[in-house]
C-alpha cells in the first residue's frame, strides 16, 4: 500500500513537472547550463520523459513495466541534476 502511494505521489510529480517542461518552458531554460546544446529541445525531451516514465508507472498491467519506469526515471534525475546544481548556484549568488 505504502508502496502504491509513493508510486502514485511521484508519477503526480513528474506528471506536473512534464507539463510545466511542455508549456511553460523558460524557467527551465533559464537554470539550464551554458554548454549544454540545444536548450529548448532538451527541455521539451525533458518534459516528454516526465509524461512518459510517469504513465509508466501509473500502468497497473505490468509490474516490470513500473520497474523499468522507475529506473529510468532515476537515471533522469541523474542526467538532469547539472541543472538543478546551476540553479542552486544561480540562487545563492543572489
Amino acid at each position: 500500500m505504502i508502496r502504491g502511494i509513493a508510486r502514485l505521489l511521484l508519477a503526480s510529480l513528474y506528471v506536473v513537472a512534464g507539463y510545466f517542461h511542455l508549456t511553460a518552458p523558460d524557467p527551465f531554460l533559464r537554470i539550464m547550463p551554458g554548454w549544454v546544446p540545444f536548450p529548448d529541445t532538451v527541455v521539451l525531451w525533458t518534459g516528454i520523459a516526465e509524461l512518459v516514465g510517469a504513465a509508466a508507472l501509473l500502468q497497473p498491467w505490468s509490474k516490470r513495466l513500473r520497474r523499468v519506469a522507475g529506473i529510468g526515471l532515476a537515471l533522469y534525475a541523474l542526467c538532469v541534476w547539472p541543472a538543478n546544481l546551476n540553479h542552486m548556484l544561480l540562487d545563492l549568488a543572489r
